[in-house]
């Protein structure tokens, strides 16, 4: 159970019907956009999109939408994106330079609402009641969304001011899914338009509990995989006639599993492998030994490993595995196991080394909350992984609402923390004081940006830049 109340937050009297960003979030989660993996949700994907591109143009923005499909031999679903952009000055300073340019990067498609009997409010209504939005993907990222937008229009005469700035947002419907023909080909195209932004915020949920404790510097990557186990089936009073497939997928997740990993950093937590699901036998034949077994399986891993890397660990850690594994009665068993690592959607890990961004971001936490704000790595991984093949020397900070829903600080039901409320829970919800106080966070980051002297990051100055010592910025590494 949380403490009554951790929160140290400016909070003040908040008018949540008549304030442009709650009207806007709202306006987003009646939007059932669920990932058009399914082309019967495509449709609310283009709403979500129409209702942010309405809202874009009628404040002076340029509007460039996109669909792509295609690009890979399972995921090849058609994607609706769009690409906003602001021009505050002459597009260039006095130098000739071109401006300085900030680009939000975002996503509008939402995952499904799970069982939807267990929420206390209807998942795409946008309740408002004790102080919270309610609505599936308020947190995740919609809320975030429009804080950014609405805080665009906050600092429209600041901006002005500065001479010369450009601000942008990236929007896709495919972030919480495969993400083939999402933000990934929208860098691409705005590559080979001659853009090139000197940084990037990803909206993404960026804290646990509070608003503004932290910001994300980078992500671990994510490899997912399966284990077949042949076997044979049969009685399972008679051993000579089956062979089962769960023993050695049991000792298989055992080995695995224990293995302790010690490469993380003050950033980043430690690579960890874990069994998400399994899949064997029948319930409802209790005598029945199966002929296979399946296993699906996870690793969050640090920018020191690659799906490579841990392909070749785990086909390794079952051909050789440890001492204690080696005289147990099920180790012959390993060799049935077929092991598959699905590289080709790997998602890659990246590190963004702190500069004039993530200053200008804290600073700004620091100004609207008077909290500190700590830099890190931890988490799920976001679009922010693909910045980096496109624009290798953009600095990329992660900002958004808290994770949890930003309940442990605010009037809600104790038994509510860590199971309701938070992103892809049920009864997600974001606090109407962390929506209007996260435009604030980005308003004051931009004109902090945009007030910025130039300088170089610490990789440049010398200092090593990662765990692995390499510079700002590594390619990302891919596994096939």
């Amino acid at each position: 159970m949380p403490p009554e109340d951790h929160s140290k937050h400016k909070h003040t009297k908040i008018d949540a019907a008549g304030d442009a960003t709650v009207n806007l979030a709202r306006a987003l989660v009646k939007i059932p956009s669920i990932t058009a993996v399914n082309p019967a949700d495509k449709p609310a994907s283009a709403r979500s999109i129409d209702v942010i591109a309405d809202y874009a143009a009628k404040s002076g923005a340029r509007v460039e939408r996109s669909e792509y499909s295609g690009g890979h031999h399972k995921w090849d679903y058609p994607v609706e994106n769009v690409y906003l952009e602001w021009t505050f000055g002459k597009g260039e300073n006095d130098n000739g330079q071109p401006a300085k340019h900030i680009c939000y990067i975002g996503h509008l498609d939402v995952v499904p609402v799970g069982d939807a009997a267990k929420w206390t409010t209807q998942p795409f209504d946008g309740e408002i009641k004790d102080g919270y939005l309610y609505g599936r993907g308020v947190t995740d990222m919609k809320g975030s969304v429009a804080a950014f937008i609405t805080a665009i229009e906050d600092a429209v005469q600041d901006l002005k001011a500065q001479g010369s700035v450009r601000v942008s947002m990236i929007l896709t419907t495919d972030e919480e899914w495969a993400a083939v023909n999402g933000t990934k080909k929208v860098l691409e195209w705005l590559k080979k338009e001659g853009q090139a932004p000197d940084a990037f915020i990803v909206g993404e949920p960026s804290s646990q509990d509070d608003l503004g404790s932290h910001i994300k510097i980078g992500r671990r990557g994510s490899l997912v995989g399966t284990f077949n186990v042949a076997g044979v089936q049969g009685h399972a009073a008679y051993q000579e006639l089956f062979e089962n497939p769960n023993r050695a997928l049991a000792l298989a997740v055992a080995i695995l599993s224990s293995k302790e990993w010690k490469d993380g950093n003050e950033n980043f937590p430690n690579t960890n492998f874990e069994t998400v699901a399994l899949k064997s036998g029948d319930f409802g034949a209790s005598a029945v030994i199966p002929g296979k077994a399946e296993a699906l399986w996870n690793i969050r891993f640090t920018p020191t490993q690659t799906p490579d890397s841990l392909e070749a660990w785990i086909k390794d850690a079952l051909a050789n595995p440890p001492e204690w594994a080696k005289s147990h009665p099920d180790a012959d068993k390993l060799k049935n196991i077929t092991v598959t690592a699905n590289k080709d959607t790997a998602s890659q890990p990246y590190y963004s080394e702190p500069a004039n961004l993530a200053k200008s971001a804290q600073d700004a936490v620091k100004t609207v909350l008077g909290t500190p704000a700590k830099l890190d790595g931890s988490g799920g991984t976001t679009d922010g992984r693909f910045v980096a093949n496109y624009f290798p020397d953009a600095e990329i900070i992660e900002l958004g609402l808290p994770e949890r829903g930003g309940i442990a600080c605010k009037h809600h039901k104790p038994e509510d923390y860590l199971t309701k409320g938070g992103m892809h829970q049920v009864d997600e919800r974001a606090a109407i004081d962390d929506l209007v106080n996260l435009r604030h966070i980005f308003k004051q980051t931009l004109v902090n940006y945009a007030r910025a002297e130039e300088t170089a990051p610490a990789a440049e100055k010398g200092a090593p830049a990662n765990a692995t010592g390499k510079p700002k910025h590594p390619a990302p590494r891919h596994g096939s």
